[in-house]
């Protein structure tokens, strides 16, 4: 008799951090193929009404390629502590099974708000995704990967301060730099406390890389000896 839980039920199951280490062991093909699906639409949907996005942000396509590059990161991180659990396969599965929460982008909030309220609220929907992603990621290195507080501290903010820091140089939305000098009325949207509060977020990276980069050196070194 197949106990294996429906996608549905799984994808639930993982966005309500209710997922045992079963279901994270389970994930395969058609789970991969099913989380590309829906992070291309909720892309498509992040930048529908953004008059600043690129071609390949409003066709979604960004975005898909954002978990191929993340999903190497978070491999690239966790890989040399544990080499034996994780994949890069798994880890990008993963990584895609955790799209549907920013569906919250594509809500419209400026067409019924002053600019300065869907300024707000765009940036608490940018804190929710952030801090469910972070903790959907936390809940998988405890559960999957099995680390320990350490472990997890360290995997969880070093591929953060990395994730913020690209973002500030890469400049995705063309107004990051702007914001030290101050917007001009005419450049305004809807996306603009969201951006600074991402400029200000990649200041504080800087002073905590130092320390994550030398918490995941001696894991690594640990983790090294222990296979000798």
């Amino acid at each position: 008799m197949n106990t294996e839980p429906s996608l549905f039920k799984l994808w639930v199951r993982i966005l309500t951090f209710r997922a045992r280490f079963e279901d994270y062991h389970s994930l395969g093909v058609r789970h991969l193929l099913m989380g590309l699906f829906v992070c291309w639409l909720v892309g498509i949907g992040r930048y529908w009404d953004d008059p600043r996005a690129i071609l390949l942000q409003k066709a979604g396509i960004g975005s898909v390629v954002y978990v191929f590059l993340l999903a190497a990161l978070l491999w690239l991180t966790v890989k040399p502590i544990d080499p034996e659990r994780f994949s890069y396969v798994g880890l990008l599965t993963f990584v895609t099974m955790t799209s549907p929460p920013a569906i919250l982008y594509s809500i419209p909030v400026e067409k019924w708000m002053t600019l300065e309220a869907a300024n707000q609220m765009n940036l608490r929907f940018l804190g929710i995704v952030a801090l469910w992603r972070l903790c959907l990621w936390i809940h998988y290195l405890s559960r999957y990967g099995r680390f320990t507080g350490l472990m997890t501290a360290v995997a969880a903010t070093l591929p953060l301060v990395f994730i913020f820091i690209a973002l500030i140089e890469m400049n995705l939305h063309h107004v990051v730099v702007n914001i030290m000098g101050g917007i001009r009325e005419a450049d305004q949207s809807s996306q603009d406390a969201a951006y600074g509060a991402l400029w200000v977020l990649g200041l504080l990276a800087f002073p905590v890389s130092c320390f994550a980069g030398i918490g995941w050196c001696v894991l690594v070194y640990q983790s090294w000896r222990d296979r000798r």
